[in-house]
């Protein structure tokens, strides 16, 4: 690979991370990369799909971070979020749509387990929480990369909210009951420790 260019591999998915100081340098230096990429895998009678090719400017500078680079013989926009071994980074690694897919997925788990989980008349509470906790992988998947965003309250406040749905539901309460006391009661750990205690370990 060219100077300033690795790969990482992971199963059947590969990701050519490129640093470059101005947008002139990356399309340069992408241009090499694909190059040799293709000339690889023309080598072991493999191809590379561009249409599931995606691409992403990674940068802090405001400058325009959707520009266009030749992928064989199409052109590719870079894009503002991408989803990569499941996880959605942004152009600014924020991972601000990474929380948000976090929590809309958690919520349609919870709501789906509601049904079974009626307020009134339905399981006990030791029972409730192996059900809730179901939710939690989706909350914390790959927080390893992104647990510190959880340092800023409007990104904490969005997991937490899923959270606290499924709390409620295992402590049979009203919705008017604040966050703290029902995590006490229902004894469920904050979804922000969690995070920090999975990135520590």
């Amino acid at each position: 690979m060219p100077d300033g260019v690795y790969l990482v591999g992971y199963a059947d998915d590969v990701a050519a991370v490129i640093t470059a100081r101005d947008l002139d340098a990356a399309r340069r230096k992408f241009t090499q990369t694909m190059t040799k990429i293709k000339t690889w895998l023309d080598s072991q009678d493999l191809s590379l799909a561009p249409e599931k090719t995606e691409l992403i400017l990674f940068t802090r500078a405001r400058i325009p971070v959707e520009v266009t680079m030749p992928v064989y013989t199409q052109n590719k926009t870079t894009s503002k979020v991408v989803k990569y071994l499941g996880i959605k980074p942004d152009h600014k690694l924020t991972y601000w749509a990474q929380i948000q897919y976090a929590a809309q997925k958690s919520t349609k788990t919870i709501s789906r387990l509601s049904r079974l989980m009626a307020n009134i008349g339905g399981p006990i509470a030791s029972r409730r929480k192996p059900l809730t906790d179901t939710m939690v992988p989706f909350l914390l998947y790959g927080c390893e990369v992104w647990a510190d965003t959880l340092k800023t309250e409007c990104s904490r406040k969005i997991l937490s909210k899923a959270q606290r749905t499924a709390a409620l539901r295992v402590a049979s309460a009203y919705r008017t009951l604040s966050e703290a006391a029902v995590l006490i009661i229902s004894g469920t750990i904050p979804i922000d420790l969690l995070a920090r205690e999975r990135k520590e370990l």
